[in-house]
């Protein structure tokens, strides 16, 4: 999809027309300085990362016949209006001498280490792709900064070797950079594990880091020396659990027994309930906001940052069902931003993995897990007769190869389809009488 064109504007940068300047809903704006020609501000939307939006100053230059960019860097300290633009003209007066600042920029870069690639990844990664979600940035952080950094980011980023990261990952594997580590929040730890999972996610998340400072970040090697790095480690079985007819009332019976005995608040059980009749993912209905519910076409409309496949496929869409209709008619605080409002301070619901752990052994299925509402609703769409596109389209899978884990499930229709397709061939009953 072709982006947006940037929005523009012509003043003198100052405090005041900055300050003055709203932050763009979407998309980028540019405010060009009236005084130093190639010298401007460019503005981004409010995101999680940056609630505020981010305004940064940038000057645009030709050498020769190739146009640049150079960012100076975020307004706010140590960047005023006075300070980027004496950085400005000496970018220009270096360009006048026939010095290119990016490409020293760039240089710079050749002895960068891995730690100091992964900062510079982390910050100006998300340009090169703004349709990536603010929590998978935030998850590529996490296995960067943890597993990463400890055991290979001292290593000069261009002198990195595939035999390094195979070690990396068998350290992971090993748990070598399994720990119990203490978070900003108050009183909050953060349990790092190891394992082949997460060895296998980290190689990946380093590799695509790889290909941005090479594409992007002028990184200067043979090649991406995480690319294709695999875990050598025995894989283990799928834990995908299926509820059975039974077992899905029993739950539902369960779930409001314990709502009515105030064993469980009425909140994360409504919000258990839709997990069960949509096959939506935890987090799209735990963050389900309001103007997300469309009661009238029954559907819940996710943009693009709220779901997995967001960045491939584009908006969600969740069809609902009466029942379904029925629990969110009921919600309280229409008004207000969330559907599952957080009982204290602002944000969407919390807490749903430890209400649920008292669901599950109430229920008597101690192992069933909150995801694993999510492949009943595909082995009963199935079970009805529902084919594996429709299944996908329904989960919202972007990629027909994640759906196909549900293929072994059509036996069951597959076996009644042959029955009924012998019995109007009148095959059934000759084939019972011999």
């Amino acid at each position: 999809m072709r982006m947006a064109e940037p929005r523009i504007s012509h003043a003198r940068l100052g405090k005041r027309t900055i300050d003055a300047e709203p932050t763009p809903g979407e998309g980028e704006s540019r405010i060009w300085d009236t005084e130093l020609k190639g010298f401007c501000l460019r503005l981004y939307p409010k995101s999680r990362k940056s609630p505020e939006g981010r305004r940064v100053y940038s000057v645009k230059f030709r050498i020769g016949r190739t146009q640049r960019w150079f960012t100076i860097g975020e307004h706010g300290s140590p960047w005023t209006p006075e300070t980027a633009r004496k950085k400005a003209e000496a970018i220009f007066r270096d360009v006048s001498d026939g010095i290119d600042p990016q490409a020293e920029k760039l240089e710079r870069r050749a002895d960068l280490t891995v730690s100091e690639w992964i900062d510079l990844y982390v910050e100006e990664g998300p340009k090169a792709k703004p349709s990536k979600r603010a929590s998978s940035w935030a998850q590529d952080k996490s296995s960067l900064t943890r597993h990463v950094k400890p055991l290979i980011g001292r290593k000069v980023a261009r002198d990195l070797r595939p035999s390094d990261v195979s070690k990396m990952i068998a350290e992971i594997v090993a748990g070598a950079t399994a720990r119990n580590e203490k978070t900003d929040k108050k009183h909050g730890r953060a349990i790092v594990r190891g394992g082949p999972a997460i060895a296998k996610r980290t190689a990946s998340t380093l590799s695509a880091m790889f290909s941005w400072a090479i594409q992007h970040g002028g990184l200067k090697v043979a090649a991406n020396p995480a690319r294709g790095a695999s875990v050598n480690a025995p894989k283990r079985a799928a834990k995908e659990r299926f509820l059975s007819n039974e077992e899905a009332i029993a739950l539902f019976d369960i779930i409001d027994t314990m709502e009515t005995d105030k064993r469980l608040n009425a909140g994360h059980a409504d919000a258990f309930r839709l997990l069960m009749l949509t096959g939506a993912r935890r987090t799209e209905i735990a963050g389900l906001r309001w103007s997300e519910v469309d009661l009238v076409r029954r559907r819940l409309v996710l943009p693009r940052e709220r779901t997995k496949a967001g960045e491939k496929s584009g908006e969600r869409r969740i069809a609902l069902n009466s029942a379904a209709v029925a629990i969110l008619k009921k919600r309280p605080g229409s008004n207000k931003v969330y559907v599952f409002p957080a009982y204290r301070g602002e944000g969407p619901i919390i807490g749903l993995q430890k209400s649920w752990a008292a669901v599950r052994v109430a229920a008597g299925l101690p192992g069933l897990r909150i995801h694993d509402l999510r492949h009943s609703f595909a082995s009963f769409a199935i079970a009805d007769g529902a084919s594996l596109f429709m299944v996908g389209k329904a989960l919202g899978h972007s990629d027909t190869r994640v759906t196909e884990r549900y293929a072994h499930l059509q036996g069951d229709a597959l076996d009644d389809l042959a029955e009924r397709a012998g019995r109007r061939m009148g095959r059934a009953e000759k084939a019972n009488d011999e």
